[in-house]
């Protein structure tokens, strides 16, 4: 552990946002095991928290909540941000005007990270996939490699496991990366998957927000790597934009450097050598989009010397993770696929372009994160297999309001059909599902209001789907 840890034992340090995911909690954690004076300050009440509370219980820790308290940002030593906090939060603007620092739990652990050979991955879709498949390569290839960053743990739960040689594979949002600023981030190997519309309710445009997810090559020098997508017209700019050396991927086309499709070959090109690595065959996820994400993996593979049989190798042993086109359970031929992590509608239609020809009953909706509906409203008005959508409606899911009064321009109206609760909808759907069918929760949208967040909408959809009978 770095010698730097204990400059944190008996500062006080005021945690805003616990929240009910492990970022808050690990960070809050970590501080307290290193002896940190420590006041947490949350919107939601105790009874909201309690699942985050109840792993606190045996550290000593002042807590604040259902408010925030302007004293809280001036007297103490440091704020530490969560990611879900607004940068532009009055509570933050207190603490700088009165000189206190502002951390996050990413700054925290690559202040005290003893590894620099750090795999950075960002990007709108696909970046958990991707993350997750490059450490199966490397764990395949023997390499000392952990998971980090944006992936439902803690990253300062993995500090301890880490030394100088570790090759740190670190998932990134945007929001971190923001986070961040005054670092000098540069990883050895950044992965920029794409870049589509996200987060417009938390971003001025769209423009904004392509510029955030770009933060992970700003300070790429030319002993860097960038992988990035050459199908997607905002990536694709990066070469003009970074001083790092560009490796391609792509579905559409020959790219050198880089990893494409030709034919039923995937397809590692150095510039010097061309390696047909894998196959269609040889490839358990579907879609276009998990194409995208093996051939953005392996290029990192091979950039890191890691031979195409053990890529190979890897690509077979990959069932994909939860909550992205999970195939949860199949019953009387009905099989039920949990893409609760689709919370855009472009991933939405990536999932239904992934299976052309079965027919499907799509769970849809959610909040609206000011995004733009009506592509994908028309996209599901000229997929012949779509049989129906079954739209989640709460007073908080302003994006199914969008759908539905766009639905009135495209859809026929027994088309669509409205439910108040998931475990409704999942009953809707068998009354129309026939054998061969696919029922598919994608929701293109945020969780929040019904759910805590889109893992616990997409739990509650498996214990729903799995307490099913014939």
């Amino acid at each position: 552990m770095p010698e730097l840890i204990p400059e944190l034992k008996g500062k006080r340090i005021t945690v805003m946002g616990l929240g009910l995911n492990q970022g808050g909690l690990g960070v809050t954690r970590f501080l307290a095991k290193k002896g940190a004076k420590i006041l947490v300050t949350d919107l939601k009440s105790s009874e909201e928290l309690k699942s985050s509370l109840s792993q606190l219980n045996n550290f000593k820790i002042e807590y604040v909540l259902g408010q925030h308290r302007e004293e809280d940002f001036i007297h103490t030593d440091m704020v530490i941000q969560n990611p879900a906090v607004p940068h532009h939060s009055k509570y933050l603007k207190i603490a700088k005007k009165h000189g206190v620092p502002i951390e996050t739990d990413l700054g925290l652990f690559l202040k005290f990270c003893p590894s620099q050979k750090i795999i950075g991955i960002g990007g709108t879709k696909g970046k958990s996939t991707v993350t997750q498949l490059i450490y199966h390569i490397f764990k395949e290839a023997n390499e000392d490699a952990i998971l980090a960053g944006n992936i439902g743990v803690s990253v300062l739960d993995a500090l301890e496991r880490i030394n100088p040689f570790t090759w740190v594979i670190l998932e990134i949002s945007t929001w971190q990366m923001e986070g961040i600023r005054k670092y000098i981030f540069q990883p050895q190997i950044a992965v920029l998957t794409n870049i589509y519309p996200d987060h417009l309710d938390r971003y001025l445009d769209f423009k904004k927000y392509a510029r955030a997810e770009k933060l992970i090559f700003k300070n790429l020098q030319s002993k860097n790597y960038l992988v990035t997508n050459f199908d997607n017209p905002e990536t694709y700019q990066a070469k003009a934009e970074t001083k790092a050396k560009v490796y391609w991927f792509s579905t559409k086309k020959e790219v050198v450097p880089g990893s494409y499709l030709q034919g039923d070959d995937l397809i590692f090109h150095s510039g010097k050598e061309k390696i047909t690595f894998a196959k269609i065959s040889d490839i358990s996820l579907p879609g276009i989009h998990n194409l995208e994400n093996i051939l953005a993996a392996s290029t990192v593979g091979f950039i890191h010397h890691i031979s195409p049989e053990i890529i190979q190798k890897a690509i077979r042993s990959f069932s994909g993770i939860p909550h992205r086109l999970e195939l949860v359970r199949e019953l009387n031929k009905i099989k039920f696929y949990n893409d609760t992590c689709a919370t855009t509608p472009e991933a939405t239609m990536y999932a239904l372009q992934s299976f052309p020809q079965q027919n499907i009953i799509l769970i849809l909706g959610g909040k609206d994160k000011e995004l733009n509906y009506e592509d994908l409203v028309k996209f599901i008005s000229k997929h012949k297999r779509i049989k129906q959508v079954i739209l989640l409606q709460h007073p908080a899911y302003d994006a199914s309001e969008k759908i539905l009064t766009i639905s009135r321009k495209y859809l026929a109206s027994q088309k669509i059909f409205s439910v108040s609760e998931l475990k409704a909808g999942v009953e809707r759907t068998l009354q129309k599902a026939q054998s061969g069918d696919l029922i598919i929760l994608s929701p293109a949208a945020a969780s929040f209001g019904m759910f805590r967040n889109e893992f616990d909408r997409g739990e509650q959809f498996i214990k729903i789907v799995k307490s099913l009978s014939l």
